[in-house]
């Protein structure tokens, strides 16, 4: 009878063991996953952040263009502002910076940059 109880016990601590193992193992890729979305949604707002300021940057010029403009919707040469030149960043360049995982040659060369008026209120509508 002893052996048998000695049996049931040994049995019963092996599961314990292999119960906390698992525990454990499931606590740190828990905690691995946590920090890798922390890490995309990091990256994410910092992307939000630079196309937000793209997208101001494009309103403000629009409203400057249509402002000054007599008429005519000829597009105009964009001059880079410092947070374009701080990111190596044109207006037709943001992708370069916020779409990960495009081969960079794989993406067309980009001649000057110029804004285009009824471009971006086709765009923006």
């Amino acid at each position: 009878m002893d052996k048998n109880i000695g049996e049931q016990l040994n049995k019963a601590y092996e599961a314990f063991r292999q119960a906390c193992m698992d525990r454990d193992s499931a606590v740190k890729e828990l905690q691995q996953k946590t920090e890798n979305y922390e890490q995309r949604i990091r990256e994410q707002q910092e992307q939000l952040s630079l196309q937000q300021t793209i997208i101001d940057k494009l309103k403000s010029q629009l409203l400057l263009v249509n402002s000054t403009q007599d008429g005519s919707y000829g597009c105009v040469p964009l001059l880079e502002d410092s947070e374009t030149r701080k990111n190596n960043l044109t207006v037709d360049q943001p992708h370069n910076k916020v779409i990960s995982g495009i081969a960079k040659e794989k993406l067309p060369k980009p001649e000057t940059p110029h804004f285009c008026p009824q471009l971006l209120l086709l765009i923006l509508s």
